[in-house]
């Protein structure tokens, strides 16, 4: 069985976590990288397994535009930006025209991606849920029970965890918008006391303003928020969320979510959802970050490989292993493959947990009734030259002509292949014409040569079919005394600067002038 089957299965059967609500959650910091498409589309595959199951179920994603700017993206102004960090991310201006704030820029990228994808959860602004007055009831709570949250992170994390008196908030300083400077030092049960400290952060400076104000937000003021940790729990709260996970880092003993269980358990009285730990997405190896421009970004991968591929590559890996993504040399490829061999198995009935894949890979709807699917290394290999009709050749391989479906198949992995040769394929799949003779041809023996010579001959004459052509070299090889290897190495040494090559007859013919004058220049030449 499927792991998103499971887990519907387990959460179904448990009885509990009702009414059912998946919900995932991300602070739109700058672009959005692969590693959080990888979380949102884990969440909606349950989503999409409790729906299979004929049970009512939500499916939100909280884009926490109310959290401060800890950091610039490296692809950002860094002088216009700085004098903003600290403030919410909603309370600052986007680097591009059209949205209202930084957090909404980059959150509603975040949307194109996800929907591209087919992932559309119910999405919730967390800057909303505190200015609609949603967060004030929990908030309330913590502040009442400040010393049972501080008693949580001493029993996790030691007796130094917070100093006596924290109060577990963060208020927006009255004075320069800050958020990230501020520390409550009261909470008389109305207002809060608060001072913005100089020095509270090392990356941003506060003002020293020391002031009282009401730590509960309506339509036209943002008051301040929970820290993290806490908050995440009253947001199960606040929504309703009954189902969600979080990566390993969050996951982990004494991460962050010890400390919301136990603020769900012992403050707001709210049962904790179900929770699993999923594992990060790799760039080369590396956890990518949003902020710090480490990694691909979902859009960069986007225009790489189709929305389908996206959302193949991590539906196919189990939620608790790690994907490294690599889109140089054979990964994509490789992809492809394996989406067709999934495929398959879902139209023949060939292996089940194969065929699920490719069903919770489809954008929208039932996958496709059964159809023709090019190769795409073959598709990358004859896109090479132009001359090739790709809908003729895949015709001859099909063995009948392509439907209109396959032949749109067919023309959108012409489109990633030309990417894919473009940009990340090794050099030994790019087989190109040479707009020079290649500098390995100089290492080429005289006989190779004088056999080149006796090609361009060849060529002179009509070949109706390649495979005649192909008969030709071989039997003019053996006249020459050289092995079919060293025959066609001369051939595609001195076209490709390559020992090897596509099939040599049909190489030539495409390229019958280059090739003729180019053999005939060989043999001119000094061995």
């Amino acid at each position: 069985m499927f792991w998103a089957d499971e887990f519907a299965q387990t959460i179904i059967d448990s009885g509990k976590h009702r009414p059912y609500w998946v919900d995932d959650m991300k602070t739109p910091s700058g672009r959005v990288h692969i590693g959080s498409v990888r979380a949102v589309v884990t969440h909606e595959l349950i989503y999409r397994a409790l729906k299979d199951r004929g049970v009512s179920v939500t499916f939100s994603y909280v884009l926490e535009d109310h959290d401060p700017m800890d950091g610039l993206p490296v692809y950002l102004d860094q002088k216009k930006f700085t004098p903003h960090l600290g403030r919410p991310l909603f309370q600052i201006p986007s680097p591009d025209s059209g949205y209202a704030s930084f957090g909404r820029r980059w959150g509603e990228e975040y949307k194109e991606i996800f929907n591209s994808i087919g992932v559309h959860p119910k999405v919730i602004w967390g800057s909303e849920l505190y200015l609609s007055g949603r967060m004030n009831g929990v908030v309330k709570e913590c502040l009442d029970k400040a010393s049972v949250i501080r008693d949580i992170y001493i029993e996790l994390y030691g007796k130094n965890a917070k100093p006596k008196g924290w109060i577990p908030f963060s208020v927006v300083c009255e004075k320069c918008g800050k958020l990230s400077t501020t520390m409550v030092t009261g909470w008389d049960g109305d207002r809060v006391a608060y001072e913005c400290k100089i020095n509270a952060v090392d990356w941003t400076k506060g003002c020293g303003y020391r002031g009282k104000t009401s730590p509960f937000s309506n339509k036209v003021r943002y008051a301040g928020k929970l820290p993290w940790k806490v908050e995440w729990a009253c947001k199960w709260k606040v929504i309703g969320v009954t189902i969600e996970g979080a990566g390993k880092d969050h996951m982990s003993q004494g991460g962050s979510h010890d400390i919301s269980k136990q603020v769900s358990k012992r403050v707001i009285n709210y049962p904790v959802p179900f929770y699993f730990s999923h594992e990060f997405f790799l760039t080369g190896g590396r956890k990518m970050s949003s902020s710090r421009g480490i990694g691909s970004s979902a859009k960069e991968v986007a225009e790489i490989i189709p929305p389908y591929l996206i959302r193949f590559m991590i539906t196919r890996v189990r939620y608790n292993r790690a994907i490294n993504f690599d889109p140089e040399g054979n990964t994509i490829p490789d992809l492809f493959d394996a989406y067709d061999e999934v495929a398959v198995s879902y139209w023949r009935g060939k292996d089940k947990k194969l065929a699920r894949i490719f069903e919770l890979s489809q954008i929208e709807g039932k996958p496709p009734a059964e159809h023709f699917l090019p190769r795409f290394r073959d598709v990358a290999y004859y896109l090479q030259d132009p001359k090739v009709n790709l809908i003729d050749q895949f015709e001859a391989v099909k063995g009948s002509e392509l439907t209109d479906w396959e032949k749109q198949v067919l023309n959108e992995r012409g489109r990633y292949a030309k990417i894919w040769l473009e940009r990340y394929a090794s050099s030994e799949k790019v087989f190109q014409i040479t707009k020079k003779v290649p500098k390995e041809a100089a290492d080429l023996t005289s006989e190779q040569r004088q056999y080149l010579g006796e090609v361009a001959k060849l060529l002179g004459k009509e070949w109706s079919a390649a495979e005649d052509l192909q008969q030709a070299l071989y039997e003019k090889a053996k006249e020459r005394g050289l092995s079919g290897k060293n025959a066609f190495t001369a051939i595609y040494t001195a076209l490709l600067g390559k020992t090897y090559g596509p099939k040599a007859a049909w190489l030539l013919i495409e390229n019958k002038e280059i090739a003729v004058n180019r053999f005939k220049a060989s043999v001119s030449r000094k061995g």
